[in-house]
């Protein structure tokens, strides 16, 4: 039998959602806070491969809506070894003006397929950031500022959170009486959230660290149950 050679590039998708590097493409930040008095806000691509790629960036509403933002340019090739910017812009002002609002900013670096290996698998990463809409209202204060005033409540197996405050409280760690809760994400204004406990914990303090501004961890808070 004669086996026929023959060539074929695949092209695998992968989707990474905290991650700050997209196959040699290195993003400029973590999340992004855009204030209500801001005409835009701008954040980096930094292509340190030896090759180009093609970059496609939009705007993602976390429900079924409008997502209220534009990306530019959300489509174009960065060569190896060079930067670009990524400007973002609201396109109407229905949006809370007392709590705010979550969106993403997605970027995906796809391979330009210039690669001489034919037989090659070329895989496109796609960087998923967290896109904070902060109205006026807000602008004095930082959730840093106001997670203490978190209200806990453990209700047999649960630890149930309920946010009192217009601002998305974003979890970097959580714990009930030194045991770690796991898959914690945020929780958002005016909500409530409830995470399943450790088999055997007991009553004590809670401990967590949310998320700052800049993607910095920021101190131990601690309340009783």
């Amino acid at each position: 039998m004669i086996m026929r050679k023959f060539k074929a590039t695949v092209l695998l998708i992968c989707f990474f959602i905290c991650s700050a590097s997209q196959a040699g493409v290195i993003v400029g930040g973590t999340r992004l806070i855009y204030q209500e008095k801001m005409k835009e806000i701008n954040i980096s691509l930094d292509n340190q491969d030896t090759v180009p790629y093609l970059m496609k960036s939009w705007i993602e509403a976390t429900a079924q809506g409008t997502p209220h933002f534009l990306v530019t340019p959300p489509l174009f090739r960065l060569e190896a070894k060079q930067k670009n910017i990524l400007r973002i812009f609201k396109t109407d002002a229905a949006l809370p003006d007392d709590r705010e609002s979550l969106f993403y900013l997605n970027s995906m670096a796809i391979p330009s397929g210039d690669s001489q290996d034919a037989n090659s698998l070329q895989i496109a990463i796609r960087n998923r950031l967290k896109l904070f809409y902060r109205p006026k209202a807000l602008l004095d204060s930082a959730p840093e500022e106001v997670t203490d005033k978190l209200i806990w409540e453990k209700t047999g197996n649960q630890l149930k959170v309920t946010n009192p405050t217009p601002f998305y409280m974003n979890f970097m760690t959580l714990s009930v009486a030194n045991k770690k809760i796991k898959d914690i994400n945020f929780i958002a204004p005016f909500s409530t959230e409830s995470y399943p406990l450790a088999p055997d914990t007991s009553n004590g303090d809670i401990e967590w660290k949310i998320i700052n501004d800049y993607g910095g961890i920021g101190p131990i808070h601690k309340a009783k149950i």
